[in-house]
């Protein structure tokens, strides 16, 4: 089975970029739906220890679209250097990703 689908993370520290970018990747197809998580975020950069709030963007998409997401949430995004990890997506529910493919494109 070829896997065609999967779930990019986003984390924010602005909630209006966030929004921002959810609006456009769903108006432009380029995903069929997100989620947002409220996080404590703790990390490293450049050689201190930094702390926020942070909002994690959960994406589902097609593959294919992975770097027109990027560039969209590129355009966006305030971060010098911004998380975008994707996860390949596999599920029994072929329900799931029939809608994940038709809601994209």
């Amino acid at each position: 089975m070829v896997n065609k689908y999967c779930m990019i993370e986003v984390a924010f520290g602005n909630k209006k970029e966030l929004k921002t970018t959810i609006n456009i990747l769903l108006n432009r197809h380029l995903a069929s739906g997100c989620q947002t998580v409220k996080s404590k975020s703790i990390w490293n950069w450049k050689k201190k220890r930094e702390q926020s709030l942070e909002y994690l963007l959960f994406i589902k998409t097609k593959k294919s679209l992975t770097s027109e997401v990027y560039n969209v949430v590129k355009s966006i995004h305030s971060y010098e250097c911004f998380e975008f990890a994707v996860f390949s997506l596999e599920s029994n529910n072929n329900e799931y990703l029939e809608w994940i493919k038709n809601e994209t494109i």
